[in-house]
């Protein structure tokens, strides 16, 4: 059991928890959702007891494990944990549920060359085999191929006992999720079911919060006529009563007496109509509009690649050989396969950065740009100010122009890169490709690091998107919205499939 009671977080003037309250019960799965940036990560450390809350209590009933995100993660340090513990065995059981068939001692060997995805699996069946009560995961199927992914769903349904989760992946979070909480300008607000259910139930109180705003709008007119009519009456019986003062020291009137009467009336009446008007009334959530558009030269060229009997082998390792494909232009390809089967190098060959066997021809027009899944080539040192000065004042004005429409707040743009949250480096990353001069753009896992709204933002700008696209991605919703035909590669060749 997890109960956190008045928690409030703060780093410098920016709160991230504002005074929030959680229960969560064993055996529940609880999927945390939120912007990037919001404080998903803190809360998570909070709950996990790694951070400290500026104030509020945290009472754990149970025994812990944290995932955290992949780029945190120190193999060396869970490779020396397991050799201090008697866990190897059902570490090593564990791995093999995930697909990593290899003893601690190889491990160990290739260190320095695990892939982020692997580095994933290995720090979960290390927390697995701690056999803890709780299970804390943040961004789990981030680097995960879709195999991966189930892998990791049959394990958490095996795992008995509270599994405590972030994710910006739909998919993941409709298969495991059993109640969504939402963290949003530092509150939560918790859902039954899984993200499409918390997606009906947000849209249906959003709407009934809007219905109900927009009435109130409504009577605040009202209100406002019914005010002005009352101070026409005071100041009309205010007129009386002064006119009757003149006329009379004594003995006071009977239309004195309405006079006053209604002056009362009418001001006990304005209060609490004043009252009425200055009723705190939730409003409906702003949508949140983000533009940045892709850019992209018109050319005439058909095809942009044609490959005949192409092969790519490593030693005796052979990743695809005598594959045949077209790349058209126009084309949104999503480029599939679990990890390790060959998808980057194709990339690679694509960019003119890797040798091959066989045919590849290129359309000389052609000019391709590549997003990396790796966002920490950035400079950590710099603002994004200082990195807009290196730039002249044309890309300079469009870079803060479109980090400002992916709702990235300016007052981030003095702090150091190294400070900034994972979805906060994608999008600059994303501004850095906006800019660029392309017509052939290959993204290569560009969801990993963005929240739920970016995402569904990026995928509507590349649905518009009259440019060729070629999407290496394992987040199914995203590509199965944005491509037309797909390129798989698996048991040593490319299928094309339209």
């Amino acid at each position: 059991m997890i109960i956190l009671n008045n928690i409030t977080k703060e780093y410098g003037d920016k709160t991230v928890l504002d005074c929030v309250n959680l229960s969560i019960y064993d055996y529940e799965r609880v999927g945390i959702i939120g912007n990037n940036g919001e404080g998903k990560t803190s809360l998570l450390n909070i709950i996990t007891q790694t951070e400290q809350p500026d104030c509020g209590d945290v009472m754990i009933d149970g025994s812990m494990a944290y995932l955290k995100q992949s780029s945190q993660i120190d193999l060396q340090e869970i490779l020396d944990e397991i050799s201090k513990k008697d866990i190897a065995n059902s570490f090593s059981q564990n791995l093999k549920k995930l697909g990593v068939c290899e003893d601690i001692s190889l491990l160990s060997e290739r260190l320095q060359k695990i892939s982020p995805g692997e580095k994933t699996k290995i720090a979960l069946a290390f927390c697995l085999a701690k056999n803890p009560n709780i299970l804390v995961l943040d961004e789990p199927t981030n680097h995960l191929d879709q195999k991966g992914k189930n892998l990791l769903i049959k394990m958490l349904d095996e795992f008995l006992g509270t599994v405590v989760f972030v994710s910006h992946d739909k998919d993941f979070l409709n298969q495991v999720a059993q109640k969504i909480v939402e963290l949003k300008d530092a509150k939560l607000t918790e859902y039954w079911g899984n993200y499409d259910e918390y997606v009906n139930q947000k849209q249906n109180t959003q709407l009934a919060i809007k219905r109900n705003y927009e009435k109130h709008k409504k009577e605040i007119v009202d209100i406002n006529r019914q005010i002005d009519n009352y101070k026409r009456a005071l100041e009309k019986s205010d007129k009386k009563t002064h006119s009757g003062a003149k006329r009379r020291t004594c003995n006071t009137t009977t239309q004195d007496e309405r006079a006053k009467s209604l002056s009362k009336f009418a001001s006990s009446r304005m209060t609490k109509l004043k009252q009425e008007l200055n009723k705190d009334v939730e409003k409906p959530e702003k949508e949140v509009k983000i533009r940045y558009q892709l850019q992209k030269d018109d050319i005439k060229t058909k095809f942009f690649y044609v490959a005949e009997h192409l092969s790519k082998s490593y030693g005796n390792r052979a990743l695809f050989k005598n594959a045949n494909f077209t790349i058209k232009n126009g084309d949104k390809i999503a480029l599939m396969g679990d990890n390790g089967v060959g998808k980057t190098t194709l990339i690679n060959i694509l960019l003119g950065k890797e040798s091959y066997d066989g045919i590849l021809r290129m359309a000389p027009s052609v000019k391709p740009v590549l997003m990396k899944q790796d966002i920490y080539d950035l400079d950590e040192e710099l603002t994004i100010n200082e990195m807009s000065m290196q730039k002249d004042k044309a890309y300079r004005t469009g870079f803060i122009t479109n980090l400002c429409s992916m709702n990235l707040d300016k007052s981030r743009f003095d702090t150091k890169i190294k400070n900034l949250s994972s979805g906060e480096k994608m999008r600059i990353k994303l501004c850095e490709i906006v800019l660029s001069d392309f017509n052939f753009l290959i993204l290569d896992e560009p969801t990993n690091h963005l929240d739920i709204l970016n995402k569904d933002y990026m995928k509507k700008v590349l649905q518009g998107f009259e440019g060729t696209l070629l999407v290496v991605s394992h987040d199914k919703s995203f590509v199965r919205e944005i491509t037309n035909n797909t390129l798989l590669i698996e048991n040593e060749t490319i299928k094309q499939i339209n």
